[in-house]
């Protein structure tokens, strides 16, 4: 086994680094104002952390190849687990950034927030590297626990501990499915390791009896639970909505992105390294989840009041179109799996943005009702501008990247030959109209709605810093797409196998 710590030095810096930014926030506790960042505090030093951790992934991205294995076959070193490693450590810098403001009105524990956004990082890099099922399962359980504390952090707002609440029990329902099917598929097949389970599913010598089929069949669904719901895919997005509107803003943030991000991860390398097409003909199974997904999230966006609440509803759609590009990989070698990468990349500056101008508003108005925007673009001409660029992006309208992302999701399902996926690229374009409409009801609310109050809206540097480099990779993806679009596919080829 080629044994090295720099394949893993990304987990060992944020196992370190997290346990340092919690020292410093115990040691700092009684000398940190609210409303100042010094140059040693948890803030700067979390970002610190995680700026070391992206520049050893991205110095492993230049390195190994056609990728490694550690410990055994059960931790992959390969560009598709780097690529989502990067995302997952982006996206959390930048998250970061966005708390800042949120702790002009919360004092407390400081250091051990951050400390827990590095340790729900950890988490989503191993649980894009993971090629067993235990580990696949505890990696999901940690992410999961730091992501209740974090949605429940306000701990005497009723609407945080009730977000926690729920996505706790949702949590564990999902957890206990999951690793009951993960337990059937052991009994089948006498292994976790994701290539020694493909091994066995197609294996001609012995293959897997016909009468055991069925619960083949209840194991992959179960197993479909666990990730069904840290994507809040349709029928197992039922916590997203409330925990989205309780949570504090950044950390909805976060999970609209970072945890989705692991979701489709894992997904991804189960469905192409262990429980392949060849081995068993899921790709319907979730060509049924992408579809009631797109269709469900926009209809229930369209009624919703609350901007979190349609963000919720909105980001239960958006999995569903990259469920097209999942459901597409078995047929479309070119565009299936690229085209899931090449989303999530653009789905993360698109939503983080569009968070951001939520994260300013609710700050300054106390409120995240969509009729409190109207007249945004007189108090705020930046944050009204930027949000309406960022929901062109999220309904993929021109001139933003979101075009990019579902042209090339609309692709891979037309490009794969099969009958059903093409009317699924029917159903997403018809839907992709439908989002349209409430997208744009915001965009009208800033422009056209005359403002309740005048009061010019400040933006502290930070947030201004998350929204002018979000506002800029959600339009330069599109007008200078190849390398992002070499990269998504390189890491596409050097899916360990």
């Amino acid at each position: 086994m080629d044994f090295k710590l720099a394949y893993i030095a990304p987990e060992l810096i944020l196992t370190i680094g997290g346990m340092l930014v919690l020292i410093i926030g115990l040691a700092m506790r009684n000398r940190m104002a609210a409303e100042r960042v010094d140059i040693l505090s948890p803030e700067t030093a979390s970002i610190a952390v995680l700026l070391a951790a992206l520049a050893s992934s991205i110095w492993l991205m230049a390195h190994v190849g056609q990728g490694k294995w550690q410990f055994g076959q059960i931790f992959a070193v390969d560009g598709f687990a780097i690529f989502f490693k990067v995302i997952a450590l982006v996206s959390t810098i930048l998250v970061i950034l966005m708390s800042v403001d949120f702790f002009r009105k919360v004092s407390f524990h400081r250091g051990e927030y951050y400390a827990l956004l590095v340790f729900a990082t950890l988490a989503i890099t191993t649980m894009a590297a993971s090629a067993d099922m235990i580990m696949i399962y505890l990696s999901l359980e940690f992410l999961s626990i730091t992501s209740y504390i974090l949605t429940g952090y306000l701990k005497h707002d009723l609407k945080s501990n009730e977000a926690a609440l729920k996505f706790f029990l949702y949590g564990s329902i999902a957890a206990a499915a999951m690793i009951y099917g993960m337990s059937i598929l052991y009994g089948l097949t006498g292994t976790t390791n994701l290539l020694e389970m493909h091994a066995k599913l197609i294996s001609p010598v012995e293959p897997i009896p016909s009468t055991y089929l069925p619960l083949l069949f209840l194991a992959i669904l179960l197993v479909m639970v666990g990730f069904g719901f840290k994507i809040a895919a349709v029928p197992f997005h039922q916590w997203a909505p409330d925990t989205y509107e309780g949570a504090p803003t950044p950390i909805t943030a976060f999970l609209s992105v970072g945890s989705k991000a692991a979701g489709f991860a894992v997904l991804a390398r189960v469905l192409s390294s262990g429980i392949t097409a060849g081995s068993f003909h899921w790709t319907s199974f979730i060509a049924a989840l992408s579809a009631a997904s797109m269709t469900l999230g926009n209809l229930t966006a369209i009624p919703q009041l609350n901007i979190k609440r349609m963000l919720a509803y909105s980001s239960i759609a958006q999995a569903g179109y990259i469920l097209v590009g999942v459901a597409s990989m078995p047929f479309s070698e070119q565009y299936g799996l690229q085209s899931v990468l090449l989303y999530v990349f653009i789905y993360l500056f698109m939503n983080l943005g569009a968070f951001a101008v939520v994260t300013i508003i609710s700050a300054k108005l106390g409120s995240d009702e969509i009729d409190d925007y109207s007249g945004l673009i007189s108090r705020s001409p930046f944050a009204a501008a930027s949000l309406a660029i960022f929901l062109l992006a999220l309904a993929g309208i021109p001139p933003t990247a979101g075009i990019l992302a579902k042209f090339y999701i609309f692709l891979a399902a037309i490009n794969s030959g099969i009958d059903y996926l093409f009317w699924l690229a029917v159903i997403a374009i018809a839907n992709t109209v439908i989002s349209v409409y409430y997208y744009m009801n915001v965009a009208r609310v800033m422009f056209f709605v005359k403002p309740k109050n005048s009061e010019p809206i400040r933006i502290s540097r930070p947030l201004a810093f998350v929204l002018v480099i979000t506002l800029t990779m959600t339009v330069v993806v599109l007008l200078y797409p190849q390398p992002f679009i070499l990269i998504a596919h390189a890491s596409t080829k050097m899916l360990g196998k």
